[in-house]
């Protein structure tokens, strides 16, 4: 069997870099890092939307699903809803910010 479309069980972790708490996962083969805080509501989605996040269900079997339009819309996968993870952590200093702390 191929391991090209395996979705595994999520994972509580933390954020690398900032060190957010997080839910990780392999959706069909695709590694999803989500914020372990689920979303309040329909209007939290659709502000995530806007900002370019994907969002994904957390189905209580502990499976991250990616919601595609038409699985947004159709709203039978049942579970708690969550952004895609995006770090607003520190950044790793560049060759400019050296040059303007040693001035």
């Amino acid at each position: 069997m191929s391991d090209t479309f395996k979705s595994t069980l999520t994972a509580p972790t933390r954020c690398p870099r900032c060190h957010a708490p997080t839910l990780t996962a392999l959706d069909e083969g695709i590694p999803a890092r989500v914020n372990a805080t689920p979303l309040p509501n329909r209007q939290a989605e659709i502000d995530a939307l806007i900002q370019g996040l994907m969002t994904y269900t957390h189905t209580n079997n502990r499976h991250l699903v990616y919601r595609t339009p038409e699985r947004i819309t159709a709203n039978t996968l049942r579970g708690t809803i969550h952004a895609e993870h995006h770090c607003n952590g520190p950044t790793q200093l560049t060759f400019d910010d050296l040059v303007k702390e040693s001035q």
